[in-house]
């Protein structure tokens, strides 16, 4: 059989996918990269210093493209060339890249924006039946407190997260880091990007925490499953650590906003009360103990009233 065209990495954002991505790039056959192709979303975010730009995906483009396009001519129905259209753009890209690198293989990290992850695993089984799928998966508790420092200037203004971390307000003492709003929103994100790949099961399985421990070992399963040379691992592990790519020892939190914040495991643990464990464990208690993070669903009640 054919080398598949591309192989496709999954995880919810601030599981480790750019780390991840870094790391597949000092493979001598593999050229990694993010090209948003997935998954039927267009919406204007904010951005750090306070402009906004569109986040969209080549399926929202292609399905207005194909408003003015006179598809019919060709033969084809809407769905049949968008699809066409869809698989076209994407092998130009590989072709482009393994081009431009002299690479034999391109990975194509997703993080699925919300409400996305089924669609995006049924288009790549549907487009690309023969590459693999790659989930990277994290603790969902350590991706929540991840992703809502990462947000900090754009969605938490007035929150007392804000008032503590950016207002710095003297005296203040921060009791709950969370708010509901925000526990809803990564938590439903994390849980979709499990969900999506317990129907459609990933070819290979790898952790952020496993990552942490040996990243060797994770680098070689992709290399494996993919058929990429194994020789290559080691230089795919080596100057990707935390350290060498922020200048910063893991565990430093003074720059909170920073796309690279701490690079710990089990960071949750100081900003999680009860009331965010319990609702925490409400929409995605059963994804994490499915995954191993927790034995059971009674890890809520060891935690704190307030921080």
């Amino acid at each position: 059989m054919a080398q598949p065209e591309i192989h496709f990495v999954i995880s919810a954002p601030r599981s480790g996918s750019t780390w991840l991505t870094t790391a597949l790039n000092q493979h001598p056959e593999i050229f990694a990269t993010e090209h948003r192709l997935f998954g039927d979303f267009c919406e204007v975010w904010k951005n750090n210093d306070g402009s906004t730009s569109p986040r969209i995906t080549f399926d929202k483009y292609a399905q207005a493209f194909s408003v003015h396009y006179f598809f019919d001519a060709m033969g084809m129905n809407r769905g049949e060339f968008t699809d066409a259209f869809e698989k076209s753009f994407a092998n130009f890209l590989v072709g482009f890249a393994t081009r431009r690198t002299n690479k034999k293989f391109v990975i194509d990290k997703i993080t699925p924006y919300p409400g996305t992850a089924m669609m995006v695993v049924e288009k790549i089984r549907k487009l690309f039946p023969d590459s693999k799928i790659i989930q990277l998966v994290r603790d969902g508790r350590d991706v929540l407190t991840s992703g809502t420092y990462d947000w900090l200037l754009k969605d938490a203004e007035g929150t007392d997260r804000y008032r503590y971390h950016v207002d710095k307000e003297g005296g203040f003492q921060l009791k709950r880091f969370f708010d509901d709003a925000v526990i809803e929103k990564w938590a439903n994100n994390w849980r979709e990007t499990i969900d999506a790949l317990d129907v459609g099961s990933a070819d290979v399985q790898i952790s952020y925490e496993s990552m942490k421990t040996d990243l060797s070992a994770e680098i070689a399963k992709i290399v494996s499953v993919v058929g990429a040379d194994p020789s290559g691992v080691d230089a795919a592990s080596q100057k990707v650590s935390f350290e060498q790519m922020t200048g910063r020892k893991a565990g430093d939190g003074s720059q909170p906003t920073a796309k690279a914040r701490k690079g710990v495991v089990g960071d949750w643990k100081s900003h999680f009360t009860m009331a965010d464990g319990k609702l925490f464990d409400s929409i995605c208690g059963k994804q994490l103990v499915q995954l191993g993070y927790e034995p059971d669903r009674d890890w809520v009640d060891a935690l704190p009233e307030s921080l």
